[in-house]
Parts: C-alpha cells; sequence; structure tokens
C-alpha cells in the first residue's frame, strides 16, 4: 500500500506546485529530523514553507529531453522563459538563465546547496549551462521573495539546486533526441556518477562526469522562420540614402525609369530613397510596403535572399535565411563533493565544480555602416571619420561617397549630376557632392560569436555543534568559503572597420590599390578575399569574473516560549566580486556586432543578516498552530570603477521580511508573508556600455492611427518638424521591422533599487481516508513591486512620449526632451539620441543611460493541486500547477505612463523574458505499474495580444497570439532496480510556434514556444 511520509507531507504541502513525492513504505510516523527549506535557515520539524515553493525532483527531470536545466525551469508557470538555447538575436551570449515572474533574470538567484552559484555575466546571472544535472536531487523555486535570507538580487526569489548527500554506488545515463520529422535538432548527454562512504561511515565522497551536445538548427530549417518577419534597408545591391537639403530630383528618376529598357514606368513610380543596383549597372526600385509603389527593374533570382513573405510588393534581404534558430552547444564537467565528521562531532565538507562549455550564436553578414561618421575634428572614439563630412557636423549609419568613385555606374552617375542643392553636413553641393548608401557585404560571412566559457569553483566548510551554553539549546554552527572564476572568450568574426571601408570608397581607384580588385558596393558584386580580408576584424573578447564569499552563523534555541522553543540564526557574510572585460579591437569604430567599450570593477557586501523562528500557539480552539518568522540582513555595499578611477560611497541597505503560518487544523494552513529587498546595481548597469537595435513603429507613417486620428494635421506637422523630409509626409510608409539605434552607456550615479513582496496562502490536506487521501491542494496570492527599479528606457516608448499617445505633448512641440532624441534620416528614424541632461543632471549627449525611475508593479496568483491513488493495477499521482498574472504594470520613467503588460507577448528590442501570459499551466499525470512507468504531462500558454499595441494604445496593426497546448509523452522500464530505459515524445501533436508581428525573433517568442517540433528521444540509466 502507497502512504505518505510526515517529510514528504511536509514538502509536499510547502510546495506550491510540485507533485508531492508520494513513497511507499511500511513505516508508522516516526519522528522526521530537522529539515531546512530554500528561504529560510531556521531548522525545524514538521517544517513547512511560509513562502509559496515549488519542488522539481530529479525524476521530473528525466522526463524530458533536457540538456540544460532551462528547458524544464522554463516549463513552469512562475518561470518566464529568458536567454537559452534559442536565442540568438537578440541574444544573451549563448548562456542560458532563469527568469522568475518576468522580473529579469539578474532579479532573481541560482543557489547550489543554499549557496551562491558562479555568476557567468555582468548582471551578476548564473549561467544554467554550467550547471550539470548529474548530482542534481532536486530543484526547489522559492518565488515569494528571499532578499532578507540570501542578499541582493534576491528580488523575485531564488532557485536552489540540490544536490545528492551520501551518495553510494555508480549511476550512468545516456540520453538522445532529435526532431522526428526533420531529424535534426539532435543532442545527447552522458553522465556519470560514482561515491561511497569510507572510514567506516564517517566520510562520504562522490564525482560526477558529465558530456552534453547540442546541434545547432539554422532558421532555413523551419518554414515559419525562413523568412523574415522584419526587414532591412541595409541591403546587399546597396540601397541610396536620402541626402537633406541635395536630393535626387525627381524629375532625374522619372526620366531613367520611363526607359525602354527599364520598363517604361509612368512618373512616381519611385523615389530617391528606394534606388539600389543591379549589377548590370542599372538601378532597381524596392517599392513600398503596402502602396503602389513596387518592385520595379529587379534583375537577381528570386532565391533565398530574397523576403518573400513581401516581394514583389517590397524587397528586403532575408536575414533570417542565414540566421541560427536554435544555439549548437557542447559542454564538459566535473564536478565532486566529500564530507567527513571527526571523533569530535564536528564536520568538514568541500565541494568543486568545473564545466567548460562551447557556444555560437551567427547572426547574418555584416550590415554597415551601423555607427555614426564625424569629421576630422571629432573626437568620439567610437565613431568613424571622414575628411567628406563639415566640421563639426556627423552622418549616421550611412556610408559617405565621392562622386569620383570608379565603380559608380553610368545611370546612376546620370542621377547624381542632376543634383543642384546642399547637404550641410557634407563637403560640397550640388553635381559635386559626395553622396550617401548603406550596404551588406555578403562576401564576409556570417557575424559569428564563438563563445568559449570556463567556470570553476570551490567551497570548503565546516558545521558542528555547540558545547552547552548557559542559555537556549542545540546551538550549532557552520561557517564555508567560496571561491570562484569564470572565463569567457567570445571569438568574433564579420565585423568591419568601418574607417578602411569608408577609406577604399573614397580612394582614387575604389581601393584597387590597397586590395585586390578594390570595394564595388553598386549590386551584388564579389569582393576579394583580400579585401575581405582588409576589412574584417577578427576580434576576441574576453571576460574574467572571480567571486569570493565567507560565510558564518550560528543556530539554536533560544528559551522556551508556551508554545515550543524561540529558535535563532545569527550570521555574518562577506561577498566579493571583480570583473573586467577586454573587447580587444571590437571597441571603436567598428559595423557588424555591437560595439562594446573595456569595463573593469570590483564590489564588495558585507552582511550581517538574523531571523528568528517564533512559535505564537500551539492546541488552541482556534488554531492547531500559529508560528512566525522574522528576518533582517543589513548590508554594507561599495563599488569601484577600476578603469576610470570611480569609487562608489560605502551604501548601508536593509532587508527584512515577516512570515506568519497559522494552521488551523490537520485540513487547513494560512500563510502570509511580507518581504522588503534592496538590490545594488551590477557591473552591468554600473560601467557596460554597447549598442542595441530595437524595432521600433513609426507615427508618421501615413498609414497609422495617430495620422488619421482628429488631431492628424498637428501630428503630421510634428513629423516635418522632427525630420521626415516635405516631399515624403503624405506618401510615407515605413517599412514593417525597421528598427533604431541605441547606444547604451553605464550610470555610476545608479542608486539600489527597493522591492516589496507579499504573499497570501492557503493550502488544503486532505481529511479523508481511502481513495482520497491524498489530495493536497495550494492557492497563493503575491504581489511584487519594485520602486525606482533600474531600467532602460525603451526605444519605442520614447517615439510614443514624443508624438502624444501618453497625452505628454498635447501641443506637439518638437522641443520636447522626447522628440530631441528622435533623430530621422530620409524619413525613417534611424538613432535615438538624447540631449544632455535627458535623463538627468548630467546625464551625456547621444547615450542612453540606465537610469532609477518608474515602477515595476505585478500580482497574480498560483493554484497547486496534487493526488496520488492506488488503483486496482498500479498507482496513479497527479498534479497541475499553474499561474495567473493579474498585472504587469510599468512605468519607464518619471513622466512616462504606467502601462499593464499582462497578457501581452513581447518583440524585438524590449527585455528577454518579457512575454507575460495570463495564464500558464502545468499537468501531469504518472502511472506505474510493476516495473513501467508512464508519463503524460501538458502545458498550456494562453494567448496574448502584442506589447506594442499597449505602448501606442490605438495603433491596430500589431498582431498577437493564441493558445497553445504542449503534450509529452514517455514510458519506461526498469529491470530489477539496475538497468531502466525509458522512451518519450515531446510536442507529440507537432504544434508549430505562434507566429505574430512584431514579434522577438524567427516571427514568434522562440523562449516561450517550441520551435523544433515533435522530438523524439530516449534514455538508458544503469546504477550499481
Amino acid at each position: 500500500m502507497y502512504r505518505k511520509s510526515r517529510l514528504a507531507m511536509a514538502v509536499a504541502i510547502a510546495s506550491t506546485g510540485s507533485m508531492p513525492a508520494l513513497a511507499q513504505s511500511d513505516q508508522s510516523a516516526d519522528r522526521i529530523e530537522e529539515v531546512v527549506v530554500t528561504g529560510s535557515r531556521i531548522k525545524r520539524q514538521d517544517y513547512v514553507a511560509n513562502s509559496p515553493i515549488s519542488t522539481v525532483s530529479a525524476e521530473q527531470l528525466k522526463i524530458t529531453s533536457a540538456t540544460t536545466l532551462d528547458k524544464y525551469l522554463n516549463t513552469l508557470p512562475q518561470v518566464n522563459p529568458a536567454g537559452g538555447s534559442t536565442s540568438n538575436n537578440p541574444g544573451n551570449n549563448g548562456q542560458s538563465n532563469v527568469d522568475l515572474r518576468g522580473l529579469g533574470s539578474n532579479r532573481n538567484l541560482v543557489l547550489i546547496d543554499g549557496r551562491r552559484a558562479m555568476p557567468s555575466a555582468s548582471d551578476m546571472t548564473v549561467d544554467l549551462n554550467t550547471i550539470p544535472a548529474a548530482l542534481i536531487e532536486s530543484m526547489e523555486v522559492i518565488t515569494g521573495g528571499a532578499g532578507a535570507v540570501y542578499g541582493a538580487d534576491a528580488v523575485a526569489g531564488a532557485v536552489n539546486i540540490k544536490l545528492k548527500k551520501d551518495f553510494e554506488g555508480f549511476d550512468f545515463r545516456y540520453s538522445h533526441s532529435d526532431s522526428e520529422q526533420h531529424n535534426d535538432a539532435k543532442d545527447y548527454q552522458l553522465s556519470a556518477v560514482w561515491g561511497g562512504n569510507f572510514a567506516d561511515d564517517r566520510g562520504n565522497a562522490v564525482i560526477a562526469l558529465d558530456h552534453a551536445w547540442r546541434e545547432g538548427m539554422i532558421k532555413n530549417q523551419r518554414d515559419f522562420s525562413a523568412n523574415a518577419t522584419s526587414t532591412t534597408s541595409f541591403l546587399p545591391e546597396g540601397l541610396l540614402q536620402g541626402s537633406s537639403g541635395n536630393q535626387i530630383p525627381q524629375s532625374a528618376i522619372d526620366t531613367l525609369f520611363a526607359r525602354a529598357d527599364y520598363g517604361g514606368h509612368a512618373p512616381g513610380s519611385t523615389n530617391a530613397t528606394l534606388l539600389g543596383l543591379n549589377t548590370d549597372g542599372s538601378l532597381f526600385s524596392r517599392g513600398v510596403f503596402n502602396s503602389p509603389l513596387d518592385v520595379l527593374n529587379w534583375r537577381y533570382p528570386i532565391d533565398g535572399n530574397i523576403n518573400s513573405n513581401l516581394f514583389p510588393d517590397l524587397y528586403s534581404y532575408n536575414f533570417d535565411f542565414v540566421n541560427i534558430l536554435t544555439l549548437p552547444l557542447e559542454r564538459d564537467s566535473v564536478m565532486a563533493k566529500m564530507n567527513y565528521k571527526f571523533d569530535n562531532s564536528i564536520e568538514a565538507f568541500t565541494q568543486f565544480g568545473y564545466t567548460e562549455y562551447k557556444s555560437v550564436t551567427a547572426l547574418a553578414p555584416t550590415p554597415w555602416p551601423t555607427i555614426t561618421t564625424q569629421s576630422p575634428t571629432g573626437n568620439n572614439p567610437n565613431r568613424a571619420t571622414s575628411a567628406l563630412i563639415e566640421n563639426g557636423k556627423s552622418v549616421a549609419n550611412a556610408a559617405i561617397i565621392p562622386v569620383t568613385n570608379p565603380f559608380i555606374p553610368a545611370d546612376l552617375a546620370y542621377l547624381l549630376s542632376q543634383r543642384t542643392g546642399d547637404n550641410t553636413s557634407l563637403v560640397g553641393s550640388g553635381a559635386t557632392e559626395p553622396f550617401l548608401m548603406r550596404t551588406r557585404l555578403l562576401d564576409g560571412g556570417l557575424r559569428e560569436s564563438i563563445y568559449e566559457n570556463k567556470v570553476v569553483q570551490f567551497m570548503a566548510g565546516a558545521r558542528g555543534d555547540l558545547p552547552d551554553l548557559p542559555f537556549g539549546s542545540d546551538w550549532s554552527w557552520e561557517g564555508y568559503l567560496m571561491e570562484g572564476r569564470t572565463y569567457i572568450d567570445e571569438s568574433q568574426t564579420g565585423n568591419i572597420d568601418t574607417n578602411k571601408a569608408l577609406g577604399l570608397l573614397a580612394a582614387a581607384d575604389g581601393g584597387a590599390s590597397v586590395c585586390s580588385g578594390g570595394l564595388n558596393i553598386f549590386g551584388r558584386n564579389p569582393v576579394s578575399a583580400e579585401c575581405v580580408d582588409y576589412l574584417q576584424l577578427s576580434n576576441t573578447v574576453s571576460t574574467e569574473f572571480q567571486q569570493q564569499i565567507a560565510q558564518g552563523f550560528v543556530s539554536g534555541n533560544l528559551f522556551e516560549m508556551p508554545a515550543g522553543p524561540l529558535a535563532v540564526v545569527l550570521g555574518y557574510e562577506i561577498r566579493m566580486f571583480e570583473y573586467e572585460l577586454d573587447p580587444g579591437s571590437a571597441a571603436g569604430p567598428i559595423s557588424g556586432l555591437n560595439a562594446q567599450t573595456p569595463a573593469s570593477g570590483e564590489n564588495s557586501f558585507k552582511d550581517w543578516f538574523a531571523e528568528v523562528g517564533i512559535p505564537i500557539v500551539r492546541d488552541a480552539p482556534f488554531a492547531a498552530a500559529v508560528d512566525l518568522t522574522l528576518g533582517y540582513r543589513l548590508s554594507s555595499y561599495e563599488f569601484e570603477d577600476s578603469l576610470n578611477g570611480v569609487k562608489g560611497d560605502e551604501v548601508d541597505d536593509s532587508t527584512y521580511k515577516a512570515e506568519l503560518s497559522w494552521k488551523i487544523d490537520d485540513t487547513w494552513r494560512a500563510r502570509a508573508s511580507y518581504q522588503r529587498a534592496v538590490r545594488a546595481p551590477n557591473f552591468d548597469e554600473l560601467f557596460d556600455g554597447g549598442g542595441s537595435n530595437p524595432q521600433y513603429f513609426d507615427p508618421c507613417s501615413v498609414d497609422s492611427a495617430a495620422r488619421n486620428g482628429p488631431n492628424a494635421a498637428q501630428v503630421r506637422q510634428l513629423c516635418l518638424d522632427t525630420g521626415v523630409a516635405p516631399g515624403a509626409i503624405d506618401s510615407y510608409i515605413q517599412t514593417p521591422g525597421n528598427q533604431i539605434g541605441v547606444t547604451i552607456t553605464g550610470n555610476t550615479a545608479l542608486d539600489s533599487e527597493e522591492a516589496d513582496t507579499y504573499t497570501l496562502g492557503l493550502v488544503f490536506q486532505s481529511p479523508w481516508d481511502g481513495a482520497l487521501a491524498n489530495l493536497q491542494a495550494t492557492i497563493d496570492w503575491y504581489r511584487i513591486k519594485i520602486k525606482s527599479p533600474i531600467l532602460d528606457t525603451s526605444a519605442n516608448i520614447l517615439v510614443a512620449d514624443c508624438y502624444n499617445y501618453y497625452g505628454n505633448n498635447p501641443s506637439y512641440d518638437a522641443s520636447m526632451p522626447a522628440c530631441q532624441s528622435v533623430l530621422r534620416f530620409g524619413g525613417d528614424i534611424i538613432w535615438i539620441s538624447p540631449p544632455a541632461d535627458a535623463f538627468f543632471p548630467g546625464s551625456p549627449a547621444y547615450y542612453y543611460p540606465g537610469v532609477n525611475a518608474g515602477v515595476i508593479d505585478t500580482s497574480g496568483f498560483d493554484f497547486a493541486v496534487a493526488y496520488g491513488v492506488d488503483l486496482p493495477v498500479g498507482h496513479l499521482d497527479l498534479s497541475m500547477l499553474w499561474t495567473y498574472v493579474t498585472e504587469f504594470k510599468q512605468s519607464d520613467g518619471t513622466g512616462l505612463p504606467t502601462i499593464d503588460y499582462a497578457g501581452t507577448v513581447s518583440y524585438f528590442g524590449e527585455p528577454l523574458g518579457s512575454s507575460y501570459p495570463e495564464w500558464k499551466g502545468m499537468m501531469m499525470a504518472s502511472y506505474s505499474v510493476s516495473d513501467f512507468v508512464f508519463d503524460l504531462r501538458a502545458n498550456y500558454i494562453d494567448g496574448m495580444e502584442n506589447r506594442a499595441g499597449k505602448q501606442f494604445p490605438g495603433e491596430k496593426s500589431f498582431t498577437g497570439t493564441d493558445s497553445i497546448l504542449y503534450w509529452d509523452l514517455s514510458g519506461a522500464y526498469t529491470w530489477r532496480d539496475t538497468f531502466t530505459i525509458r522512451l518519450g515524445v515531446e510536442n507529440l501533436t507537432d504544434e508549430e510556434p505562434e507566429t505574430y508581428a512584431p514579434n522577438v525573433q524567427s516571427g514568434t517568442d522562440p523562449s516561450l514556444y517550441d520551435v523544433i517540433g515533435r522530438r523524439l528521444f530516449g534514455q538508458i540509466q544503469m546504477k550499481f
């Protein structure tokens, strides 16, 4: 007969969503040993958690084909899938992270046996790729906040990975999976664990080895992702850029396209912003999306380079055809741990882990220029320089080409000769003034980043009992030292030295004397290997992190109270972290992968912490037990920017918690908690700089609701005032998926952010015997409010604010700060370039710093039901875990609106993990009979509207998603408790991901939805 042990029941009741461990036992309810559950260091008998916790067992991990832990964690409703195996662009450098409640993976902690795992990024996030599954016993996910227990970064909670204890024997596992229909997306994993006792069972040692390999996929391997859903104006054929003040006359364009060899097109069939080059020297028009202006005089093959979703309405280069859909991975790791008890009851313990892995991200060949070019008098080291620009002026995202370039085709030369105006940013005027283009170097190959990561962490400590003290009882102590290192080498290919490229274009011979053949960007012309080598910057970006932690604490019962002993924990912790980034040649005027700047710094935390467990009531008429747990942490924090000699003042932050448990009777228990968390700014927020190119929406497009609403005339004038050309104002239609440039900088003036977390829950434990004896359920309400969060204001929020979507610019004034940040060229917005002091006094011009501003406020409900029953034949376990997000409100800054993103799906340029389905659920069924076990799992994701629709209220062009349900099925057979074979199918019904626009990437949100399709997997396990 199956029976719940008291310990299993304690853990199950503590869990808000894991299936309870229903163990077969013939033992009566013996006294269980004291246990510690994630979120507190206080030991208790029959412990039940006062904050919501979900537990994932090692057995649950085995019923999937997961190579890395994020794949399973991302299916939990409390987790918002963020960076993982499908995060190529936007990406997080090939790493895998966990994001609780969608608050950002930098706002939760990853722990190993309650101790911090080694970070692998400057935002202090832990790369789950570095944690092998071989030694894992279980994972606990606490989502009620844990700052008072674990310190900064535990705003949303913590994931505690518990390793096997006192393991004896040998455990070998092999798993393999691949796509059933396409026979791709293969991966496999090998692991071996060996351990045993020694010295008359006073010690135990265990070592685990792990090797994992995952095959990468290209987007053209799936129909839904083979065509880009956004567009680009960086065309491999070259695209002329509008030149303010000296545009090619429309009459000259009409004359050219009216020629018979061009097709004899009517006047106005194209304009100066749409012209690209065929390899025979003629020009084509790329067309305008959703307008009468279609593609004209196209003379290239219609192949994978063309976005066939749009052609011939519009030509756009199909950059997704060669982009990565799933990231390749190869990982090797070793982890070992040992403990030994001396005769004096002191136990020494140690742990060692080493992981090295390689992952690759890749983007389409380099678009260029993707940076700003300045005059020779400019002094910005991240900008290119050209003598063709007037002193004090600059040109963004365009190559400056003299009319003397020898490769200019005759038809283009004719058009240029008809100019009579003056672009005051360029030297000269009229027909002899330089002109502007942008292009894409196909011969340079993919922009590839090969990441080689090495992570090592060592920990040693001891614990023991204290001698009898004059007060209290059961006193014990524990202390440990930990040191870790992370080394990351990113080998980049495909970057272009913009200065060298501009130099070739400006040379009298087109650069032929510098490299073979020179640089001909007028059409898809081949570029010699010599010129590619000359232009490209093969570069290695090196990053190193070092972490040192020392912690010690004592715990025990201070004195007896009427309801039981008052338990206390007192401790002290020191954390020191160093960070250094060497971008190599990735710093400076490069086009390609986002430019980076050198960074070096360190920080330290010195924390006092305490917890008190207060038994208030026992066996009263109104309550079987009432308990209160209080916690407090005083943290002294300071940082230093070693590169720039900036040292922050020492800051004291306080975090605290109060948790109440009211056990009404054996059936019902109520629980409530309040947590104050304080998160200090991390290195990424303090120091790091770089660039990004989020997708944006343009209110000036003639098909926007703003241009057709009651204030259409005022919007039109504001569009003119912010840079839309008068000749295009009444015909301008934004090309889908345009991107906007942003230059990001760190901000050493940041303050810590504060978060308040509230939870209120009810736990039900079956009062019945028989078939319903194992029924359990929980419901928990949560709310997390972050005041003055550290945020990078969304580029789209600034655009929407400028054009009065939020009512902040009722006079449609182009001088307001948001409008001053909008930089247009040829109609399109190409850059967010804020003026000085735009974000706070002293904020630099052109740069986009993170700020303490606005608010993040989210709330919702977690539901869990677990049930187990003996059947006439076999045993059945059922569980359900659901989360309902009632709100996810965010304001990006003072004066900006508070937007509720609950029920929205994200898009490119917004933070990873920012899709917030209102309902998300997991349902599991496990049936065991004799030596067989069959598992069925379902994952539900609610339908959502597009996040952009909330940022641009009233606009209707954005699309959302429908709900989706995934089914996984597996079965296992075990022979003599030694050999187990498992076969399974994931995504049983072969559901394709939900597609929408604008999207994160690949037409969907690839972190949230399955992009591979139905997969078959098999596992073999042998243990002795």
